[in-house]
């Protein structure tokens, strides 16, 4: 797993997800899933959001420093 936000990271593809700091991407051999780590605490937020995510009561920015993730483009 990796930690966003990440400046590769396709913002329009991804909506607030792309810099939120509860955001996860998670890969296989040939795909990569937005994971929102909010879920495992509260029910009211789905594992895997439908993307974009244009609003989120859950969104909170990504605090700097953090280790930088990727999302394949395509």
């Amino acid at each position: 797993m990796n930690a966003l936000p990440n400046p590769s990271f396709e913002l329009p593809r991804a909506g607030l997800c792309a810099t939120c700091g509860h955001a996860e991407v998670l890969r296989s051999k040939r795909s990569a899933f937005l994971r929102c780590a909010r879920a495992d605490q509260d029910a009211r937020f789905p594992r895997y959001p439908g993307l974009p995510v244009l609003s989120c009561v859950g969104y909170e920015t990504a605090a700097a420093g953090e280790p930088q993730g990727s999302f394949p483009a395509g």
